[in-house]
């Protein structure tokens, strides 16, 4: 995928990369801008970590545009930091997301290659922007850009008791970052046999400087209202899955029914348990079937948004 830098309406800065098929390429009507938002410890190449295990792959073989960017405070994207008092990281990550940085990626990038919305898709903690933002679209009267739908994986309600205490040892870069050491990283987030030996090859260039005021947080901060606050308010159809072999969060047909009642407001729910798979799963031997699922979801939200003569909005 190709690198990319924008300058936003309030002057920050959006970094991240981008694989845009000729229009040409889709034999579809319609064709939807897919944005990815990685998870923490990641960047914007979590979503291109090798040839073969890359969103680029099903971006190309579908004709569909995918953008994955740097979240704020990660990678070249501006810093939320510090976070104002009252609000929170997912929180601030969602309003950036709405006002600042999918505005212009539409404009941008969607509109100009032929997109008529966008679709979300959120690994881990990445989802609680996504959620937040299609919270926020769903209330906003006058959106500048369509939101189509939202994908989300590795982000679930409950964590086992094995977790609860659990706080990653970053090495310190300055106050307000870290970096989780590499074989401590991929020991958590992978069980033995997986992922592929060339994804572990990448592992230091996917490893990513993290905000504080994220991770160590996530618990207290995003689990006890995400449901009532958030997930409530959304509209848009959405994917949501759980992996079976993921060490954050319990993962159960229970845990998975509740999770996906939560957004009691959406036009669709797809849910699933991914057996076998482990926390990053776009890292994993699932990876491919995992993106020809999501594309083929982000497929079918941008015929019913075109459909619904809902095309226009924020273009």
């Amino acid at each position: 995928m190709q690198p990319f830098r924008l300058t936003l309406s309030n002057n920050g800065t959006v970094t991240g990369l981008q694989s845009i098929p000729p229009s040409s390429a889709l034999s579809a009507d319609y064709r939807p801008l897919i944005v990815g938002l990685h998870g923490g410890g990641y960047d914007s190449q979590y979503f291109d970590a090798t040839s073969k295990y890359s969103a680029s792959l099903a971006s190309i073989a579908f004709g569909v545009p995918f953008v994955s960017i740097d979240r704020p405070s990660y990678g070249g994207t501006s810093s939320i930091l510090p976070i104002p008092e009252g609000s929170d990281f997912p929180q601030e990550t969602g309003i950036w997301l709405h006002r600042y940085i999918l505005p212009k990626i539409w404009t941008e990038i969607g509109a100009p290659n032929k997109c008529n919305c966008v679709v979300l898709f959120c690994h881990s903690l990445g989802g609680m922007g996504g959620i937040v933002v299609a919270s926020l679209h769903a209330q906003d009267n006058t959106p500048l850009y369509p939101l189509g739908g939202m994908i989300s994986s590795g982000l679930g309600d409950k964590q086992p008791a094995s977790m609860k205490n659990f706080t990653p040892s970053f090495l310190p870069i300055d106050a307000d970052h870290g970096l989780f050491p590499v074989n401590d990283k991929d020991t958590v987030m992978f069980k033995p046999g997986t992922v592929a030996p060339e994804v572990f090859e990448q592992s230091e260039r996917l490893n990513a400087v993290s905000p504080y005021a994220e991770t160590p947080h996530f618990a207290p901060v995003w689990l006890p209202i995400w449901k009532q606050k958030w997930a409530v308010h959304v509209s848009v159809p959405v994917m949501f899955a759980l992996v079976e072999d993921d060490p954050f969060f319990v993962t159960s047909e229970e845990e998975l029914e509740t999770c996906a009642r939560a957004f009691n407001n959406s036009v669709r729910v797809d849910k699933s348990l991914v057996r076998g798979a482990p926390h990053c799963m776009e890292l994993s031997h699932w990876s491919q079937g995992w993106y020809a699922r999501g594309f083929g979801f982000a497929l079918e939200c941008s015929a019913s948004w075109g459909r619904t003569g809902r095309s226009k909005q924020g273009s």
